[in-house]
């Protein structure tokens, strides 16, 4: 087992992981045997990290002397600032040298600022002004450029503007640099980019945000090249009809109900669209690569169509992972059934690198029980990426097949005891008692 593994069989870890561990409610003396420490280094080390965000706190809350003691408390606890912060930020002040609370507040003023121009970029983007939107990003990238922020800013632009080739290399290039920070970090305690000091300015999204993005990017780029759209043509012109869904001003349903609203609102154009089959593709495809209502329609609209064409394309933007519009396009795979899973199985086994994208695939093979579905589902409980494995596990589980009960057993003793796999075994186990 993992806790009778010394450190140094278990290779490296992030130096705050016993701390981690301890804050989410583990035994201390069980979290000393697995990390190789002692307990007086566990307190210690809990110690030490409490007090840094207890300083990190302080300096991100110093809002100088622009927030009134009768205004609201810029912690949001919706407390005045007099009832809640203020006698800390003032026994913080008193206590300090004043270089160290000089440095203090000049960071927290470089804070405030930084976040007005991130929320100023955003601004542009909702409001349609692209071109300003990438000189804007450029120049902050230059005083910032380790700011994802940013970056989002001008990839985001540039996939509006059509020019996803560029966008396709600020994603992939900011994927990999997550990934560097996140296992510099893991090794090391802080972000390789932000300096042992902490003094540089850094934002950074997760690999798994910037994972999505590439993707998106990626298939914006080959969708481009393989579907092409005939500018000015009549049924272009129709698609783009549809962004109309994206005024806030106009429709102010949500949810379900704001769908249904646009889906009555645009339904000649839809109808229009549906008419022409595969033909529509091309026009349909650029509405998804940023989420918005206008994208919602899609899913159902290649799902009408019906071809094994339409089917893989409904399988590739799952990978998109947009809230509610992703699981749309699961379900209608889904509701395919049998009919769908070789294309799936096809796009599971294609573009490795986005295969933690493909975990929602997985879930369908598990809701269509059949030999196809199986043998895939069986050879993922094999991924090398542990979680994916433990999808491929439960979504086995849901076949209730005790021919599945090896796999699981083998992927349980690799991963450990994770959640998912132990819950699929006793699905299995259960089914066969019946």
């Amino acid at each position: 087992m993992e806790e009778n593994r010394s450190p140094s069989e278990r290779g490296s870890y992030n130096p705050l992981q016993p701390v981690f561990e301890l804050l989410q409610g583990g035994d201390p003396d069980r979290i000393c045997l697995k990390y190789g420490i002692a307990r007086t280094q566990l307190d210690k080390m809990l110690t030490e990290y409490q007090e840094s965000r207890r300083q990190a706190a302080l300096a991100d809350s110093f809002t100088l002397s622009r927030t009134g003691r009768n205004d609201p408390c810029p912690c949001g606890s919706g407390k005045k600032y007099k009832k809640c912060c203020l006698p800390r930020h003032e026994e913080a002040r008193s206590s300090m040298p004043p270089d160290q609370l000089q440095a203090m507040e000049a960071r927290a003023r470089e804070k405030e600022k930084l976040e007005k121009e991130v929320q100023r970029g955003f601004e542009m983007i909702f409001s349609l002004e692209f071109d300003r939107a990438v000189q804007y990003a450029k120049k902050q990238l230059q005083t910032y450029p380790e700011d994802d922020r940013f970056h989002d800013i001008l990839q985001i632009t540039l996939m509006a503007m059509g020019d996803y080739g560029a966008a396709f290399g600020i994603a992939r290039t900011r994927w990999q640099v997550s990934l560097e920070e996140k296992l510099f970090f893991q090794e090391n305690g802080y972000h390789k980019r932000e300096g042992v000091e902490k003094n540089e300015h850094v934002h950074f999204y997760s690999p798994s945000t910037w994972l999505e993005k590439f993707w998106i990017a990626q298939r914006a780029r080959t969708w481009s090249e393989e579907y092409p759209v005939q500018p000015g043509s009549e049924l272009l012109k129709e698609a783009e009809k549809l962004r109309g869904a994206n005024d806030l001003k106009r429709f102010t349903g949500k949810k379900e109900e704001g769908l249904e609203e646009r889906r009555q609102a645009f339904a000649p154009v839809l109808a229009r669209l549906a008419s022409e089959g595969a033909g529509a593709i091309p026009c349909i495809l650029p509405l998804t690569y940023n989420f918005t209502w206008a994208s919602l329609f899609v899913p159902d609209l290649l799902h009408a169509c019906g071809t094994n064409e339409c089917i893989r394309l409904l399988a590739e933007l799952s990978m998109f992972r947009y809230p509610y519009f992703s699981q749309q396009c699961l379900s209608l795979l889904e509701k395919t059934g049998e009919r769908a899973l070789q294309v799936i199985g096809t796009v599971l086994a294609e573009n490795p690198a986005f295969d933690e994208l493909k975990a929602g695939l997985l879930t369908v093979m598990g809701n269509i029980p059949c030999e196809n579905s199986f043998k895939i589902l069986a050879a993922f409980t094999e991924h090398e990426n542990r979680y994916l494995a433990a999808w491929a596990c439960e979504a086995l589980g849901k076949h209730k097949n005790p021919d599945a009960l090896p796999c699981l057993e083998k992927a349980r003793e690799r991963l450990g005891a994770l959640n998912k796999i132990a819950g699929a075994i006793k699905e299995i186990a259960e089914s066969t008692k019946r």
